[in-house]
């Protein structure tokens, strides 16, 4: 008896509100929304009156993508739900008229929502006892998913996702104001947009590549119905995780539906009704670790510098979730060819196979900061034998590698902010007893560092002594300059202390006059991309500009983010000062001073020759090596690309390096296969000032 009570209150109950929600049609069929209040039943009129008419349509998340500098070449993506929006004609027309049979036969006949539709539902229900069959129109369908994703809160979520009679009213309104806002043909691409269709794909183009791999547009009748009978189940009905019986079935439903609608004959319908599902599926994998590992540690760099940029949202976490909700399209700086000669030259010189020691090279654009290559050897990713750790753009946790002889610049340059000219003479002895404390080789507490060769001996200027590297002389020029300015220079031109040590030493010696006098033979933990920007700063004529990893950023709707992907830069030093140190920066390769200044003293030799040889066109750089050889370096530059490349054990930084040239064979060897897809550009000459005095 009492399941009979039950099951009568349950059949009132259904004929109740399938009565209001005809009332309800039937008025908003007769007559104008504007007018629709007062003509509804009593019994209703006040809830539905009361109930908004305008619809907010937040924009569901959608995937962001990052791109080489092409625009082209994918280089990951970023999603909390891979979703993709496409336009209407970026689907095929099968595709939308399966959706169509599926889900709402009347769709192009009714306004919103389809008394036939309510009325049919209502009776299958009562004849099977129980709710088995729904009357929500697409455009009801599209309310439903926009008010679930403009939930603020999980109340919000709660009450656009709740089985009652309320949840129906306010989909019915919605949809009645919605159809005056928008045409069809614009609620069925949002609907396609928005919906999930199982196995991640979210909205039809991430569901055409999770189950086909291939764009919306090329879908095929088969296809088209498969994808269209998973809206209504996405879970029971997914092929790839569950029995093809249930996806078939589904199917072929749909594929009749299409027949009685006269989208497709009957011949047609029973030719792909024969026929397997023919699934290709796509996996779908978002970040960098699961996207293309050739671009591994550039994306990797790309994420950081996003997650710290306050442009993208006040936190870490808001910045993150932008980023995969945004729909962000991303051209980053990266050129697919740089990139790939790069590498092709560091696994020349080690190959991945060398687990012990790294070196790798980044190329930087000078005057805009974009980072044009990043390449190192080592896999990137979170599997075995691979690292995420960011070896080339350095953090907090893993600070960089000592760059030995590259910082003389620093001190150089600060030495020419001060007057001092590239004429500037010093006698160099082999060993040279410092003012600053430390441990000496032949005894006594001051730090005395000797030259790597004993021919540096003699009168070397600062050219000379830079295409030389004597260290005697670059200890005295900063004893004339200060460790302080030094330091300053490099900060200046882009290098950034992150090594705990290396900060405090810092802090001392605006301090003291006498702190870190190892400073200007670069003791110094530092990444390449610091160094490749630092030295770009130089070849851009004392312009810094920070390191930028895009060309291009535009929004879902395909607008442009104004300004986040434009070059910040400023003056670091003069450019007369940044001539001087450029034209000093000629000796180490070979080349010689603009302005007939020797590159060595009698009997020196430049240290990267076979750079400025090799090279067809005005060329610069340093080399760089540590004591005991336990890091190599060699920076060189044009006057529009800066290649920074090192060689280091970056697990254990006291270990000898096996071949101190690498560097300077990985940088000449990537310049000469990049730099003829560039012009050919001359540095400007110093003034006589800061070259003789």
């Amino acid at each position: 008896m009492a399941k009979k009570i039950r099951r009568s209150r349950h059949l009132i109950a259904s004929l109740v509100l399938c009565g209001l929600l005809a009332g309800v049609v039937l008025a908003a069929a007769a007559f104008p929304a504007a007018g629709f209040t007062g003509l509804t039943a009593k019994s209703a009129s006040d809830s539905f009156s009361d109930l908004p008419a305008d619809l907010e349509l937040p924009p569901a998340p959608q995937a962001s993508t990052l791109y080489a500098s092409d625009g082209r070449t994918e280089i990951a993506e970023f999603y909390d739900e891979n979703r993709r929006n496409v336009s209407l004609d970026q689907i095929a027309p099968v595709m939308r008229q399966a959706m169509i049979a599926a889900e709402d036969n009347r769709f192009y006949e009714h306004r919103g929502v389809d008394l036939k539709g309510i009325v049919r539902a209502f009776v299958n229900n009562q004849k099977q006892g129980s709710s088995t069959q729904g009357a929500s129109t697409l455009t009801q369908q599209y309310v439903r998913a926009s008010l679930r994703y403009g939930a603020k809160t999980p109340a919000e979520e709660r009450l656009a996702t709740e089985d009652t009679a309320g949840r129906k009213l306010r989909e019915i309104r919605y949809a009645i104001a919605l159809e005056h806002e928008l045409d069809k043909d614009q609620i069925l691409t949002n609907y396609l947009n928005i919906t999930y269709f199982g196995n991640g794909g979210y909205g039809i183009y991430a569901a055409s590549q999770a189950y086909f791999s291939k764009p919306p547009s090329e879908l095929t009748l088969a296809e088209a119905a498969m994808i269209a009978g998973l809206a209504q189940n996405p879970t029971q009905y997914n092929p790839v995780e569950n029995d093809h019986k249930f996806a078939i079935d589904r199917r072929d439903y749909v594929l009749n539906q299409m027949v009685k609608l006269k989208y497709v004959t009957r011949a047609q319908a029973d030719a792909v009704s024969l026929s397997d599902l023919g699934l290709k599926p796509k996996s779908s994998a978002q970040s960098c670790e699961n996207g293309d590992t050739a671009y591994g540690f550039f994306c990797g760099w790309f994420l950081d510098w996003w997650k710290s940029n306050p442009a993208f949202g006040a936190t870490t976490a808001e910045r993150v979730d932008n980023l995969r909700k945004g729909g962000y399209s991303i051209v980053s700086s990266l050129d697919v060819g740089m990139q790939k000669a790069a590498q092709q030259q560091v696994d020349a010189a080690l190959g991945t196979a060398d687990r012990r020691f790294a070196t790798g090279v980044v190329l930087v654009e000078p005057g805009t900061g974009r980072v044009k290559a990043m390449a190192v050897n080592r896999a990137y990713g979170i599997g075995t034998g691979q690292t995420v750790v960011p070896l080339l753009s350095g953090s907090s946790m893993s600070p960089g590698y000592q760059a030995g002889s590259t910082f003389k610049m620093f001190t150089a340059i600060a030495a020419l902010q001060k007057g001092i000219p590239l004429s500037h003479e010093l006698y160099a002895p082999d060993r040279y007893v410092s003012r600053y404390p430390g441990e000496c080789a032949v005894g006594g507490d001051r730090y005395c560092p000797k030259n790597a060769s004993p021919k540096m001996t003699g009168d070397q200027t600062m050219s000379s002594a830079f295409g030389e590297s004597a260290n005697t002389y670059f200890i005295q020029l900063e004893e004339e300059v200060t460790v302080k300015s030094a330091i300053a220079a490099a900060e200046s031109a882009g290098v950034v202390l992150r090594g705990s040590r290396d900060v405090q030493l810092a802090e001392a010696a605006q301090r003291t006059a006498t702190a870190w006098g190892s400073f200007t033979l670069g003791t110094a933990q530092v990444s390449p991309l610091d160094m490749a920007n630092a030295y770009a700063t130089v070849a851009a004529r004392g312009t810094y500009c920070e390191p930028l990893p895009l060309t291009s950023i535009s929004d879902q709707v395909g607008k442009q983010v104004a300004t986040l992907a434009d070059p910040t830069c400023r003056q670091a030093f003069s450019p007369s000062v940044a001539d001087a140190a450029a034209d000093m920066a000629r000796c180490p390769v070979g080349q010689q001073s603009m302005v007939g200044l020797a590159c060595s003293h009698p009997g020196g030799n430049p240290t990267a020759a076979s750079v400025g040889a090799a090279v067809d066109r005005p060329v610069a750089g340093k080399t760089g090596t540590t004591d005991d050889n336990n890091a190599a370096w060699f920076i060189g530059f044009t006057p529009n690309l800066v290649a920074a490349s090192f060689l280091a054990n970056p697990d254990k930084y006291d270990d000898e390096v096996p071949d101190t040239k690498t560097p300077i064979n990985v940088t000449r060897e990537t310049l000469v296969a990049v730099l003829p897809g560039l012009p050919a550009e001359s540095f400007t000459a110093p003034t006589n000032a800061l070259a003789y005095g």
